[in-house]
């Protein structure tokens, strides 16, 4: 059967059923760009909310996993390597511009290895918000293509509960986790878990091992409450590299020959967030949050070969306090500051090697309403400076400005419409700034991005609407130079247009979610961004036969694109393809749920990622390099809940 034909079909098929139960889609809340609880209503951009249930129920084992189901997230990924998030095409400085958080701090770090988000177990996050262009003002330097908010969950107000979790499937899979909490007393919260996953990966050479603890308590004031949270991960992983056409046509499954195509990692994190929110009066608000973290990697490069072994230690300090004050019913200013500091340490062979990155900003949100308008303005000052940057210690100093004006009209009870104005910014990170990969003289600039986005979201019968379309324009856009090896700002404009529209239809028993992205994009010479899909599209059906038993089954599909190290449009585009999944649960309602699941179900032949190579003095082949992604594969699990 042709699978783009059964995809259309299942969307028309859910475009032509009859309505049988009210929504609530609107009234979800999430946490906004002001940093407080807000509606999707009330934010005037096209926000997606994945919560934990459909997580769960689409299979995702992995945050990565969990954001390919949303249609505006193209998920990059390179065998082993931490998964980068496009959103709005972006493509090959995806994970540099955006900036992804957990429950509200943000975990970049300050140099091309971004933020990593394997490490965080799924069985532990409440919901995940995924804002494109959202975000420059309250966050500042990187959200360029937008904020992703991963939101944990919080201690039950329960005098004791837990879960007990355990799953097996495809490569090795073996997964049990432990949570248990506690009500200590009417104003203090507990919970505790423990997590431990092993899997070898699709290819051989491949494994991907991870271990955690956590702590979350909540301490409730009489005006106000505190909060924190603890959490320890190990991860230890092996990636088989990239692989020629003739290795793929050979055996995909295979590790690549060269040593200089695979390594070997570990590692150990320890990450400390706090949360204060003290309620003045019933229109003073004051908030405060604080994040510490330490990572240790150790990278050994090519089967273990020492003077290969490159390690690093980065730690990260964040601190954001904010004042909010509303001067008349649904009106509000916010006034913050941000202190960010973080340092890297890079140990090899040749040497020792610390950078430091330290930043202060300011920042002003009002939002006013008037009869069914909303207005909101934003602004930001942001100061940054990089120190011992290189083997001469170089300094570099920035400073920056970000903008988001928005208006919003509530047309009928459920209808909104907006359209909003965003200027976001981003700063070179250190391994961009590195002299040995910089041109002869080279002033770096910051790269700057304007956004202009019009939207609407409303209920038509029985379906939840959600569209909007956008022009963006970057100028001093940071690059990766293939052909000189080096990094280097784009001369010119780049563009960047599209629409973005989701469907989410509501029936007795059935829930038909459908998305689609379209965008063209310009980047240097009027040529295509390389790696970008001109479509995405996503369709999820879900069906309750009754309270036990749920079946889901979810399709993505991906357009053409010219692989991701093709900045001249010179070779033949990436083939499009479409991978659907399919899971289902029984609830005993006794505590315990069986799930099973197949992922790929038709088992695509598609990749990950697909680059290009030129030749080396250590590696004579060349040409189009492949990182081949899971065929079909199973999982079985078991879960029971006190």
């Amino acid at each position: 059967m042709n699978k783009k034909f059964l995809l259309v079909a299942l969307v028309a098929v859910a475009n032509l059923a009859v309505a049988e139960q009210k929504v609530i889609k609107l009234e979800e809340s999430v946490i906004t760009s002001e940093n407080s609880s807000a509606t999707i209503a009330d934010i005037p951009k096209n926000i997606t909310v994945l919560t934990a249930e459909e997580i769960e129920q689409r299979g995702a084992k992995t945050v990565a996993e969990a954001l390919k189901l949303v249609s505006s997230v193209t998920v990059k990924e390179m065998g082993g390597a931490d998964a980068a998030f496009d959103m709005r095409g972006q493509g090959a400085t995806a994970k540099s511009n955006i900036v992804v958080l957990v429950d509200g701090a943000p975990i970049n770090s300050i140099d091309l290895s971004g933020y990593k988000t394997s490490s965080i177990p799924v069985d532990n996050i409440e919901r995940i918000e995924v804002i494109p262009s959202g975000g420059s003002v309250l966050y500042g330097d990187g959200a360029i293509g937008g904020t992703i908010n991963i939101v944990t969950k919080q201690p039950k107000n329960k005098k004791n509960y837990g879960s007990l979790n355990s799953e097996i499937g495809s490569y090795g899979l073996k997964k049990q986790q432990a949570i248990y909490g506690t009500k200590i007393n009417d104003k203090l919260s507990l919970e505790l878990d423990y997590l431990k996953k092993e899997k070898d990966g699709y290819r051989d050479y491949a494994k991907d091992d991870l271990e955690s603890f956590g702590l979350r308590s909540r301490y409730k004031l009489s005006e106000g409450e505190f909060g924190f949270k603890y959490n320890y991960s190990n991860t230890e992983f092996r990636a088989p590299g990239s692989l020629t056409r003739e290795e793929v046509d050979g055996d995909r499954t295979q590790s690549t020959g060269n040593s200089w195509r695979v390594f070997d990692g570990k590692t150990e994190k320890n990450d400390f967030t706090g949360d204060y929110t003290y309620n003045i009066n019933s229109d003073l608000e004051f908030k405060v949050l604080g994040m510490y973290s330490r990572e240790a990697y150790r990278n050994i490069n090519g089967y273990l070969i020492p003077e290969y072994r490159t390690d690093y230690k980065t730690e990260l300090k964040y601190l954001k306090p904010q004042l909010k004050y509303s001067y008349l019913e649904e009106s509000y200013v916010v006034f913050g500051g941000e202190i960010f500091e973080g340092e890297t340490i890079n140990y090899s062979s040749s040497g020792d090697n610390k950078v430091e990155k330290e930043s202060i900003a300011g920042f002003l949100i009002n939002s006013y309403t008037f009869n069914d308008l909303r207005f909101t303005q934003g602004y930001r000052r942001q100061n940054i400076e990089y120190k011992g940057l290189g083997k001469k210690g170089i300094t570099k100093k920035y400073q920056a400005d970000a903008l988001e004006l928005t208006t919003s009209y509530l047309y009928s009870d459920s209808g909104s419409t907006y359209i909003s104005y965003t200027k976001a910014f981003r700063t070179p990170n250190t391994d961009e700034l590195n002299p040995d990969y910089l041109p002869d003289n080279a002033n770096f600039e910051m790269q700057k991005t304007e956004t202009y986005e019009l939207g609407i979201k409303d209920y038509l019968g029985n379906t939840y609407i959600s569209t909007s379309i956008f022009y963006i324009e970057t100028q001093h856009e940071i690059y990766f130079d293939a052909i000189n090896y080096v990094n280097r700002n784009l001369d010119g404009m780049s563009k960047r247009k599209g629409i973005e529209f989701s469907l989410e239809h509501y029936f007795d028993k059935l829930t038909i979610s459908e998305s689609l992205t379209y965008m063209e994009t310009e980047f240097k010479d009027g040529k295509d961004i390389p790696g970008v899909p001109n479509i995405k599209g996503v369709l999820n059906l879900n069906y309750k036969f009754n309270d036990k038993l749920t079946l889901n089954n979810s399709w993505e599909y991906y357009g053409k694109a010219f692989d991701s190290s093709d900045e001249a449009n010179i070779r033949e585009k990436v083939d499009s393809y479409l991978i659907s999944g399919l899971s289902m649960s029984y609830d005993f309602k006794d505590g315990l749920i069986v799930s099973i699941g197949v992922n790929n179900m038709f088992n695509e032949k598609y990749y990950d990622y697909i680059g290009y190579k030129e030749p080396s003095d250590w590696d004579p082949t060349f040409g189009r390099v492949y990182y081949p992604a899971a065929e079909r594969n199973y999982y079985l699990g078991v879960k029971y809940s006190f």
